[in-house]
């Protein structure tokens, strides 16, 4: 297990296979307390960086996809083989597959793309006037279907002329920045806010469910990623309201990336950062948001990522790796019998810029064998059959 006072830059690096310039080795691995196995997001988060050795600037990530095959373990390392699948003038594509052993358990497509235009000043604020030339239009060089869309804004004058409607282009349209938020420093690190809950809700808790809470609260004191639960100004809210019972469609958390003063990450670093970070509680909001926890009745039986996509959109120019950033995240569809569930998510700087879109579609399970609890998080297997896990022991001894 990899130690959580690890630099996060180190946590989400690679070291350059000795043989094959385009694989690399995984560098210490973090399975969390009770998961079956390493953290999603670090796998992830290293493929990138994989991945990343074989573009040259000034290509950049703009689009991840992957798929987790089978868990991955703590041990042996993990092979990440990067295929080139196309170099071309604005955009390459590279394939990741992660091997451990002879077990393929993960594959993350990845698309690089040129910085991007820089607009004129007076983008969009100019029209399209009058013209009786009629072929003007079949001149210019335009796809099919924004073809159709000019002609459907053509109007006749009472001249026979066509008039071109005008209208106003913008240069940028992106999801507003949620309203009324207080700021970063005014909210509960998820340590402080669960050790509130612990002192004042839990002091008779014996046994495992004492011991996987305390785990929780020491992980996520040492982890190189703070999380603090966003709050709204206004509203008087419990500092560990969402640790109590209740449906949720919509959580929101700041992420932070707690950097050593030394750590200068590249820009291809800092996505593989927040590849890493936004994997933290997001297939949770999905079980949340149809009551399944680990106090529920049933309670949650499984919870583990099956994907991941994220859409990178360029950063400001005073960007900084170690400011915190929000994430956004919807439930979008959770069913319980088929045991699957979608969540959307967004990301932005506290300005309110949006610089990445996510989206993860994950295993929702309810516990319906009485499955022995194995830990308290919100991703991997969280349960196991009290029987093969007593037969588990038992074999140990």
């Amino acid at each position: 297990m990899a130690p959580f006072s690890a630099r996060l830059t180190d946590t989400v690096g690679v070291t350059p296979h000795l043989l094959t310039p385009d694989f690399a080795i995984s560098k210490p691995l973090w399975v969390p307390s009770g998961a079956r196995g390493v953290f999603g997001g670090q796998v992830i988060a290293q493929s990138l960086a994989a991945s990343a050795r074989t573009i040259y600037p000034p290509l950049g990530l703009h689009s991840m996809h992957c798929y987790f095959l089978l868990p991955a373990f703590a041990h042996p390392d993990i092979e990440y083989r990067v295929e080139r699948l196309r170099d071309g003038k604005s955009y390459s594509n590279r394939l990741v597959r992660a091997y451990q052993g002879d077990r393929e358990v993960f594959v993350l497509l990845a698309s690089y793309t040129v910085p991007p235009t820089i607009l004129p000043e007076n983008f969009g604020a100019s029209t399209l006037g009058e013209t009786s030339d009629t072929k003007q239009q079949d001149k210019m060089k335009v796809s099919h279907t924004l073809r159709f869309s000019l002609s459907q804004s053509e109007a006749k004058s009472p001249k026979g002329k066509r008039k071109m409607g005008a209208s106003t282009v913008k240069a940028n349209y992106q999801t507003p920045f949620p309203p009324n938020l207080k700021p970063y420093e005014e909210c509960y690190p998820e340590e402080d806010r669960w050790q509130k809950f612990f002192d004042e809700k839990c002091k008779d808790w014996t046994g495992a469910r004492r011991r996987f809470l305390e785990e929780y609260i020491r992980e996520r004191r040492e982890s190189p990623v703070g999380i603090s639960r966003a709050r709204f100004n206004g509203r008087e809210e419990s500092q560990y309201s969402d640790a109590e019972d209740g449906v949720q469609n919509t959580r929101m958390s700041w992420l932070r990336a707690r950097l050593d003063p030394t750590e200068k990450p590249d820009t291809e670093t800092v996505k593989a950062m927040i590849a890493y970070m936004t994997d933290f509680q997001f297939i949770g909001t999905a079980s949340r948001s149809v009551g399944l926890h680990q106090s529920s009745s049933p309670r949650i039986g499984m919870l583990a990522s099956l994907d991941h996509s994220i859409h990178f959109y360029p950063f400001p120019d005073d960007f900084d790796p170690s400011a915190p950033l929000l994430h956004v995240m919807e439930s979008q569809s959770v069913n319980v019998g088929s045991g699957r569930g979608v969540v959307q998510g967004s990301v932005y700087t506290q300005e309110g810029i949006l610089i990445a879109v996510t989206a993860q579609e994950g295993v929702v399970r309810a516990d319906l064998r009485g499955l022995e609890a194995r830990g308290l998080i919100e991703g991997g297997a969280v349960g196991e059959d009290k029987e093969e896990g007593l037969k588990k022991r038992e074999a140990k001894l």
